[in-house]
């Protein structure tokens, strides 16, 4: 792949094959292009690391992008003289670590499919696993493994082999799956409130009535109730006395018994997980963004002028706003994963105006780059929730 070279990757849907090959992530990207069904264009350049690396001395932004304007990355900067890369970084400091910096980078004997993978990785995991959601497994909002015939006991090991490649690589867990799931995997036994999964897998109108029966039963509608039941194959005729023993019943069949042969087959593969995830739980509830979350994880310049220090009340305004599917994607467009895991956002400014105006993240460095040219709130709301609805990812690769 050289500098300026679009690469053009197709994601087809998953299928049994494909999850195999998805467990084979840490072997490179070559087996898991094929895992999601998503397209993307992928600019491949030095670029973005020399600009991490310029922005870690504190070098100034300005200077930062008019060396990526002129797109000058390692390569050209070992044919430069000191006085031709004075123009572009005036400290001497600078330049003899910039020096030294992209000698050592054109040496270094890596390998471009796995830089390549290792800066899409998160970003495969996100499109996997909302592919996984949609063909195999059921439920409302949280989701229960479906039993195909086409997924035998090979297909679900290497899911689960998935799941623990994400959290180790990643720190990023399938949180849509009940965590009732991963519990019993992992455990062996149910910590989470078994009833409480289960409201949240069915769908909306069941869970109302579910949770009318509990707090008034005489008050709902009788023949829809048994309709509901027998969706569910309840074999007993609810009472104000036996519902509550029923709901844990047809919770405990539908969250454990049902998908009993694959949390037998994860039950080794997730072994390695044991000793970091004793609370599924609270590890779920870590994991789900908040606009608190995101804004505490941004750092913005430590000195801004009118323009900036506005941009920075919008960015506050927009985040706690921000609906969770908002907050998802914001995540993802700026660190690749639609998790909270901790990883810190930087913000810098831009001049971009006209056409060329928008927010721009790397998500290699989990940098953010907005113009200051917005003249109301609402002209950044509309701009930030175009590009973030839009599903259309541009990254640039080192």
């Amino acid at each position: 792949m050289e500098h300026g070279q679009s690469i053009a990757i197709t994601y087809t849907s998953v299928c049994p094959a494909k999850c195999v090959k998805m467990a084979d992530m840490q072997r490179g990207y070559s087996g898991v292009i094929e895992c999601t069904e998503w397209r993307g264009f992928f600019n491949c350049h030095k670029m973005d690391e020399l600009s991490d690396y310029l922005r870690s001395r504190h070098v100034p932004e300005e200077d930062i992008q008019r060396m990526e304007q002129e797109k000058m990355d390692s390569s050209v900067i070992t044919l430069m003289t000191d006085d031709q890369l004075r123009e572009y970084l005036p400290s001497y400091g600078d330049r003899l670590a910039v020096f030294g910096y992209c000698r050592r980078k054109e040496k270094e004997p890596t390998s471009r499919k796995s830089k390549l993978f290792d800066r899409l990785r998160g970003k495969l995991l996100k499109e996997f696993w909302n592919d996984f959601y949609e063909q195999c497994t059921m439920g409302n909002g949280f989701k229960v493994p479906y039993l195909r015939h086409d997924f035998g006991k090979q297909e679900w090991e290497s899911v689960g082999r998935i799941i623990t490649f994400g959290w180790q690589k990643e720190k990023y867990l399938p949180v849509k799956l009940s965590p009732v799931i991963l519990e019993q995997a992992l455990l062996g036994f149910v910590e989470s409130d078994l009833v409480d999964s289960f409201l949240k897998y069915v769908s909306e109108s069941e869970r109302v009535i579910f949770e009318s029966c509990r707090s008034d039963f005489e008050g709902v509608d009788q023949e829809e109730l048994l309709e509901i039941m027998d969706i569910h194959n309840c074999r007993r005729l609810p009472t104000a006395d036996n519902f509550e023993p029923i709901l844990k019943e047809i919770a405990h069949q539908k969250l454990i018994q049902e998908p009993a042969f694959v949390i037998e087959q994860w039950n080794n593969t997730l072994a390695p997980l044991r000793s970091e995830l004793k609370g599924i739980a609270a590890v779920y509830e870590e994991l789900q963004p908040t606009s608190r979350k995101i804004m505490r994880s941004m750092t913005y310049p430590s000195t801004q002028n009118a323009q900036e220090k506005q941009m920075v009340k919008y960015v506050s305004a927009y985040l706690r706003e921000s609906d969770t599917q908002h907050l998802s994607l914001f995540l993802r467009f700026c660190t690749g994963s639609d998790l909270f895991t901790g990883k810190s956002i930087t913000v810098s400014f831009t001049q971009l105006q006209g056409f060329q105006r928008r927010p721009v993240a790397h998500t290699c460095g989990c940098y953010l780059e907005l113009p200051v040219s917005y003249d109301h709130y609402p002209d950044f709301r509309h701009e930030m929730n175009k590009v973030l609805d839009s599903n259309v990812w541009v990254m640039d690769i080192v």
